[in-house]
């Protein structure tokens, strides 16, 4: 039970009064509100570094590119120039060097390659034999890469339509060659050598007064290694043979015998190839016969 009371100055009523009060009972239970399981939510990773720098290429090594003019050239007179003006680089560096060399030439050659003058070619090439050479150019660019090798050939052609050349082993030792023309004897005027066929005046064969079949001796070596060469541009029909004489005061330095290559070229081409070995000053050597008329080449 509960009593309400009323005051108040204007009341007409007072006193209390008993009334039954109702309302929420004070043990309702209230309903729980149910929970939901969240998920489990990783934590975010820490993102990879970017690298924001930009990777250049490797620079590309510069390209040689080189060749022999004139080609083919006649030994021992016609010169050649190896040429490497056409080497670029393909990243556009500067190239500062072009390193050239004789990377091979015929057996008995002596010559090298013309020095440097700063360019990018070597000038005024001379082959002394027949056969071929092969010139090598490597060129470098302003930051040091370097190219491969690139190689030219130069052909060197004889002019003359008979050519013998001689060459041999050890220096100090001073071998003649000797071409004698229809059986004539050693060191006469039937014999081109080292004492009439050098210039200016030589040997008048096959028809008088015409130079064309006469013969010249273009090479005489005494203290290196050769090597010699005699040559005929128009022989006349006959018999060719050819010697080797040691000559006698030569003051050779060695002991022992001297290899001794003879090589005979026709219009051009390599008819004859030999190699003897020689001991004994003065001695003399027969190499080959040229029967011009049948083209017939038979050793002795």
């Amino acid at each position: 039970m509960r009593y309400v009371c009323f005051l108040g100055a204007f009341a007409l009523i007072s006193g209390c009064q008993e009334y039954e009060f109702t309302g929420v009972k004070e043990d309702t239970a209230v309903e729980p509100v149910p929970t939901v399981d969240e998920p489990d939510v990783p934590e975010p990773e820490e993102p990879e570094p970017v690298d924001t720098a930009i990777t250049q290429p490797e620079p590309e090594p510069p390209i040689a590119v080189c060749s022999a003019s004139p080609n083919p050239v006649s030994p021992p007179f016609e010169s050649a120039d190896w040429l490497g003006g056409r080497s670029y680089d393909p990243g556009g560096y500067e190239l500062i060097d072009y390193q050239w060399r004789l990377a091979s030439k015929p057996a008995g050659s002596a010559v090298s390659m013309p020095p440097s003058t700063g360019g990018t070619n070597r000038e005024g090439f001379v082959p002394d034999l027949a056969g071929d050479y092969v010139g090598e150019l490597i060129v470098t660019n302003e930051i040091g890469l370097m190219s491969e090798p690139c190689e030219a050939i130069l052909e060197a052609i004889p002019a003359e339509n008979l050519w013998v050349e001689v060459y041999w082993s050890h220096p100090n030792d001073d071998f003649d060659l000797h071409l004698v023309r229809d059986g004539g004897n050693l060191n006469s005027n039937n014999d081109c050598h080292y004492g009439n066929c050098t210039g200016p005046n030589y040997p008048d064969w096959g028809v008088a007064g015409v130079a064309d079949d006469d013969p010249a001796l273009d090479l005489d070596d005494i203290e290196g290694v050769g090597p010699e060469n005699i040559n005929i541009g128009e022989p006349a029909e006959g018999i060719y043979q050819v010697a080797v004489q040691d000559y006698r005061w030569s003051g050779q330095t060695y002991q022992g015998a001297n290899a001794v290559t003879v090589n005979v070229y026709i219009d051009g081409a390599q008819v004859f190839s030999d190699t003897r070995d020689i001991s004994g000053e003065g001695s003399t050597t027969w190499f080959v016969e040229i029967d011009w008329a049948t083209g017939a080449i038979t050793p002795m």
